[in-house]
C-alpha cells in the first residue's frame, strides 16, 4: 500500500465494488455490506454469482495496477537470486512478478505447492495462495465459505504440504501479516500451521495489542516455544528497501574483500578498512553495480545471492579506490573521467562489450574497465559502433580495456 502502489485498502475495495452494485443493479442493497468485503462477497455466493457478478463485474481490478513500490522490488530480488528460499503472498496484484518482469526475469508466480516446485528449478517461488489478479482470477478468494469450494480447497492443501516439505525450522520475515480481512487471518494461519519457525520478524505499524486482537491464532504461531519474536514497528517497504540495501552492501563487501589479498601482494601496499566498505547509495544503484559485480548488463537480472570469482575484479576496485576514485552511482570518477568496472571473468573483451550493448537510458561513461576479460586482437568493425542516442539499435559507446590495458590507460 505504500507510495506509489497505493493499493486499495479491504474496506476501499468493498466501498467501490457497493457502490457500483447500488448505482447499477439494487439500490436498495444492504448499505450494512458497504465497508465489509468479506459480508458483500458471501452476499454473491448465496446467490452463486460471485464469480460472474462480484469477481468478473464489480471488484475493481484497475486499482490493482498500480506501480511498484521499493517493497515490491526487494522480494523479487531475493526471489530472483534466491537470497529468499520463497514468498508467500495473500496479495492478489502482480507487482512483485513485474518487478522482476521489467529486470528482465522470466517470472512467473505460483497458485499452490505444485506449482511452488516447477518454479523452484528457476526461483524462489512466490505462492500466492490466496488468488491473483492474471492467473486463474475467478478462485480468487473473498470470503471463509470459498475455502471449502473444492479447487480453492486442493489448492491450499497442496500449499500447505510445500510449505511443511520446504518451510520448516525457517526464519520468517512477515510484512503485513495481521490484515483487516479477517478470513484471510484465518487462511494463513491454517497454511503456516506446523511450520515451527525459528524466528518470526513481523513488520507492522500496528501495536502488539492490536496485533494479537486481530489475528491470535496468528500471535500464538509467532510467539510458539523456542521463537524468537520481533515485532518491527515500520512500514513494510521502507523495511524491505532498508533490508535490500543491506544484502547489496555485504555483497558488494564480499567482492571487494575478495581482491584484498591479491591487492597487497601485487601492490605491496596495506589494504586500508575504508576501501572495503560498499558506497552509501540507494537501493536500486546498489542493485546496479551489483549486477556490474556479476557481469551482467541492464536489462538482464543479476541473479547471484553472493559474488563469484571476483578476485581480479574486487583487486581492481581496490587499485581504483587507492589512487583516490571517487565512487559513484555509475562507478568511479578518477582525475575528471568516469570509470565503470564490469566482471570480465572468463569472456573475450570484444564480445563481453557487444553483450553490453545498452539503451541510452543507461548513464554513459569515459571508459568501461572488465577485469578478468581476454583481449584478443580483433577486426576494427567486429563491434560496430553505432550512434549515440539512437534508441532503435543502442551502443555501447565508452572506450572498453581489459586490467592491464586501464591500469595504463588511468595510470594507477
Amino acid at each position: 500500500m505504500a507510495d506509489p502502489s497505493n493499493l486499495p485498502p479491504a474496506w476501499r475495495v468493498a466501498e467501490s465494488s457497493f457502490d457500483k452494485y447500488r448505482l447499477k443493479v439494487d439500490p436498495n442493497c444492504d448499505v450494512a455490506m458497504r465497508h465489509d468485503l468479506e459480508a458483500f462477497a458471501q452476499y454473491f455466493v448465496n446467490q452463486n454469482t460471485l464469480q460472474s457478478v462480484f469477481i468478473e463485474s464489480l471488484v475493481p481490478w484497475g486499482e490493482f495496477v498500480r506501480p511498484p513500490n521499493p517493497g515490491h522490488a526487494a522480494v523479487a530480488d531475493f526471489l530472483v537470486t534466491r537470497t529468499a528460499v520463497a514468498s508467500l503472498s495473500a496479495n492478489y496484484d502482480f507487482l512483485i512478478e513485474r518487478c522482476a518482469i521489467d529486470n528482465g526475469f522470466d517470472f512467473q508466480s505460483s497458485l499452490d505447492g505444485e506449482e511452488a516446485t516447477v518454479r523452484a528449478h528457476t526461483q524462489g517461488p512466490l505462492l500466492k495462495f490466496h488468488g491473483c489478479a492474471t492467473k486463474d482470477r475467478p478462485a480468487t478468494v473473498w470470503t471463509a465459505s470459498q475455502l471449502s469450494d473444492p479447487t480453492i480447497a486442493m489448492r491450499i492443501a497442496k500449499s500447505k504440504e510445500w510449505m511443511a516439505a520446504n518451510l520448516r525450522q525457517k526464519d520468517l520475515l512477515v510484512v503485513g501479516f495481521w490484515t483487516d480481512w479477517d478470513y484471510l487471518n484465518g487462511v494463513l494461519g491454517s497454511v503456516l500451521d506446523g511450520l515451527a519457525p525459528l524466528s518470526v520478524t513481523v513488520v507492522d505499524k500496528a501495536d502488539a495489542a492490536k496485533l494479537k486482537e486481530k489475528a491470535p491464532a496468528l500471535w500464538t504461531l509467532a510467539h510458539g516455544a523456542n521463537v524468537t519474536f520481533t515485532h518491527v514497528q515500520e512500514s513494510g517497504s521502507d523495511a524491505l528497501d532498508e533490508l535490500r540495501k543491506a544484502f547489496s552492501s555485504n555483497y558488494l563487501k564480499e567482492m571487494l574483500d575478495a581482491g584484498r589479498v591479491p591487492f597487497e601482494q601485487s601492490t605491496g601496499v596495506e589494504c586500508q578498512p575504508g576501501w572495503l566498505e560498499a558506497p552509501d547509495f540507494e537501493s536500486e544503484v546498489l542493485y546496479g553495480l551489483r549486477r556490474d559485480a556479476e557481469g551482467v548488463p541492464a536489462g538482464q537480472p543479476a541473479k547471484r545471492s553472493s559474488p563469484g570469482a571476483c578476485e581480479i575484479l574486487g583487486t581492481f576496485h581496490l587499485m581504483l579506490r587507492q589512487a583516490g576514485a571517487i565512487p559513484t552511482p555509475q562507478g568511479y570518477e578518477l582525475n575528471h573521467r568516469t570509470v565503470r568496472v564490469v566482471n570480465g571473468a572468463a569472456s573475450v573483451l570484444s564480445q563481453l562489450k557487444a553483450r553490453f550493448v545498452e539503451a541510452p537510458a543507461v548513464t554513459p561513461t569515459d571508459i568501461v574497465v572488465a577485469p578478468g576479460a581476454t583481449s584478443l586482437p580483433m577486426p576494427a568493425n567486429f563491434v560496430r559502433p553505432g550512434i549515440a542516442g539512437n534508441f532503435i539499435r543502442p551502443a555501447a559507446m565508452a572506450e572498453w580495456f581489459d586490467l592491464e590495458g586501464a591500469r595504463l590507460e588511468l595510470g594507477i
